[in-house]
C-alpha cells in the first residue's frame, strides 16, 4: 500500500509498474479477486470498459484501446485498495502522500529557478508530465492535509508545512483552474466541519488574495494575455470536440478520441477535449457517458447513506471534496484521466471500504457493501476497521 502510494509521487513509469503488479496480483489470486470485485456495481463499470475497448478497436483507435486497458488496471487497483482498507492503513497512506508532495514541491521549485533566466514563463511540472496534472495533485493534497489536521491535530505543524509547500507548488504551476477547484474542495471540507471560525477565516483569506491580485497584478504567476490565449485555445478545442460528437453521438470512438479528429476539423492540437463532459461524450458517446454517470450517481448514494448513518463521516467528506475538485476542474480540463491523479483519487475513494461491514448491523437499505461476511465475523471486521 505505501509503495503504491509513493509511486504516485515519482515519474509515471513507476506508477505504471506499481499498478501493473497490484492489478495482476488481484486478478490472479482468487480470494483477493473475489473480495475486491464484491464492491457494488463493479460489473457495470467492467462491462462498460469491455464494450468501449471494442469500440476503439472498430475505429483503429489503438491508443484508446491501450488507455482502456490502463483504466481497467487502475480501477482494479482501486477495488483492491477498497477491499483491504482500514482506518490506520488509510491514514498511513495519506501521511506517505504528504511526504511525497513535499518532494514534488521541491522539484517544482528547482525546475522553476533553473529555467527562470531563459524561460521566465515556464510552468514547472515536477514529476507529473504536465503542469495541470500537478495542479490537480495539489488540489487533492491540500484537502488531504486539511483532513489530517482535523483527524490528527498532534501533527498540525507537519501538515501545515505540507499545505505551505503545496501552495507554493500551485503558485508555480500558474493553473487558474486548479486554484478555483482547490478553493471549492476546501469549502466543501470546511462545510462538513461546521466551524464558523474556520469558514470565516477561509472567506477572509480568499478575499485578501483576490484584493492583492487586483491591486498588484504583477504578483500573478500568469499575465492576463496568457490567460486570454488559453481561453481562445479552449474555445477551439471545444468546438472541435462538438464536431466529433455530432459524427458519432451514441458510442463515440473510444478513449482519447480527440487526437483522431483535431486535424480533420482544424482544431487546436492537444491530447483531449479539455472539458470532462465533452470528452466523455466524444470518447464514449451518450450510451457510455450515461453508464459512467450512473456509476458515479450510485457511488454518491452510497456516500450519502454513510453520511446519514454517521459511518466514517470525515472520510466521506474528504471523498466529496475530491469529487468537487474533479467536477470544477473538469469544466476546463480532463486532468483526472491520468495515471497519477486517478491513482490518488482511488486511494481516497478506498476509504469507502472502511466500516463497510457496519451497515450490516444497522440495515442501511442495501446500499452499502459488506466485506466481512455474515454474523459474528462481520462485527469483528468492523471493530478492526
Amino acid at each position: 500500500m505505501l509503495v503504491l502510494t509513493l509511486s504516485i509521487f515519482a515519474p509515471f513509469y513507476f506508477s505504471l509498474v506499481a499498478v501493473g503488479c497490484v492489478a495482476l496480483m488481484t486478478i490472479v489470486n482468487y480470494r483477493v479477486r473475489v473480495k475486491a470485485f464484491r464492491a457494488p456495481y463493479t460489473k457495470l463499470i467492467f462491462g462498460f470498459l469491455t464494450v468501449w475497448f471494442f469500440v476503439a478497436a472498430t475505429y483503429n483507435n489503438y491508443l484508446g484501446m491501450a488507455y482502456t486497458i490502463l483504466i481497467y488496471a487502475i480501477f482494479t487497483v482501486g477495488l483492491y485498495l477498497r477491499s483491504v482498507m482500514t482506518r490506520p492503513l488509510f491514514h498511513e497512506a495519506l501521511d506517505a502522500a504528504c511526504v511525497g508532495s513535499l518532494w514534488c514541491a521541491a522539484i517544482a521549485a528547482i525546475q522553476k529557478f533553473a529555467t527562470l533566466s531563459g524561460a521566465p514563463n515556464y510552468r514547472p511540472v515536477s514529476v507529473f508530465t504536465n503542469a495541470n496534472y500537478y495542479g490537480m495533485m495539489i488540489e487533492f493534497m491540500v484537502v488531504i492535509a486539511l483532513y489530517r489536521i482535523f483527524t490528527n491535530p498532534s501533527r498540525t505543524t507537519f501538515y501545515a508545512a505540507v499545505l505551505g509547500a503545496n501552495f507554493v507548488g500551485l503558485y508555480l504551476t500558474g493553473s487558474c483552474s486548479s486554484l478555483v477547484a482547490m478553493l471549492c474542495a476546501v469549502f466543501v471540507l470546511l462545510l462538513y466541519q461546521n466551524n464558523r471560525r474556520l469558514m470565516a477565516a477561509f472567506f477572509v483569506a480568499v478575499a485578501v488574495g483576490a484584493a492583492v491580485s487586483a491591486l498588484f497584478p504583477a504578483v500573478l504567476p500568469r499575465s492576463p494575455d496568457a490567460i486570454e490565449t488559453t481561453l481562445a485555445q479552449r474555445m477551439s478545442i471545444w468546438e472541435t470536440a462538438l464536431h466529433g460528437i455530432r459524427q458519432h453521438p451514441l458510442l463515440g470512438r473510444g478513449a482519447v478520441a480527440y487526437q483522431m479528429i483535431y486535424e480533420r476539423f482544424g482544431g487546436y492540437k492537444t491530447y483531449h477535449s479539455h472539458n470532462l463532459a465533452l470528452d466523455m461524450l466524444l470518447n464514449f458517446g451518450m450510451v457510455g457517458s450515461s453508464m459512467v454517470c450512473a456509476y458515479v450517481f450510485l457511488q454518491m448514494r452510497l456516500i450519502a447513506a454513510r453520511l446519514r448513518h454517521h459511518v466514517c463521516g470525515e472520510m466521506n467528506a474528504l471523498v466529496v471534496a475530491a469529487l468537487t475538485a474533479i467536477f470544477v476542474h473538469g469544466m476546463t480540463d480532463v486532468t483526472i484521466l491520468w495515471i497519477q491523479t486517478a491513482l490518488l483519487f482511488f486511494l481516497l475513494v478506498s476509504s469507502l471500504g472502511v466500516g463497510a461491514t457496519y451497515p450490516q448491523e444497522v440495515s442501511l437499505e442495501g446500499l452499502l457493501p459488506v466485506y466481512g461476511g455474515e454474523g459474528r465475523s462481520a462485527q469483528v471486521a468492523y471493530l478492526k476497521n
